[in-house]
């Protein structure tokens, strides 16, 4: 019986690398899937923000107004992750991203970010209790005076988030 190679050790020096770049390329794929699609990123992700269809759910609505460069940005991705699973069915939770669709954050006060809109169910801008030692900018319309936005910039901590949806009216 014929072989391909003269002895095992010439064997070995073939055999081994192609096993390695195998399994450094398995690797890769699995990290980095090729046909991923940009909404399976996220959940919490959304490209445009449509109120009417985000107050449909009649739940109380965060946006978070981020970048991928952003440090606080990406360290407040894992808990929006977290408190939207926590909150499903009571709360409606979404990121958008400012540098991929800039046209949808000129529509609201983001100055810095992270920055998050908060919405109560009916659309309506939550207005926030004092007492809870949360910093809120409050906006209004320059004709009627008439509150139009609640907003919170920085980063926000898991328990942060849950007290203000409770002040929302959410129950735990």
């Amino acid at each position: 019986m014929k072989t391909l190679f003269k002895d095992k050790k010439q064997a070995a020096r073939i055999i081994i690398p192609i096993l390695i770049v195998i399994a450094v390329a398995a690797i890769y794929l699995l990290k980095n899937p090729p046909f991923q699609d940009e909404q399976s990123e996220s959940s919490l992700t959304i490209t445009e923000i449509d109120l009417d269809a985000l107050t449909a759910a009649g739940l109380p609505i965060i946006i978070d107004f981020g970048a991928d460069y952003c440090a606080p940005c990406k360290q407040m991705e894992p808990i929006l992750e977290s408190v939207s699973r926590e909150m499903k069915g009571k709360a409606s939770i979404h990121y958008l991203d400012i540098e991929e669709h800039p046209e949808e954050a000129m529509q609201y006060p983001v100055q810095v970010i992270p920055t998050q809109v908060f919405f109560l169910p009916d659309g309506s801008p939550y207005m926030p209790d004092e007492e809870l030692g949360i910093p809120f900018t409050l906006y209004s319309s320059k004709e009627t005076g008439e509150h139009v936005y609640t907003v919170h910039e920085g980063l926000l901590t898991e328990d942060q988030m849950k007290l203000i949806l409770q002040n929302m009216g959410v129950a735990e």
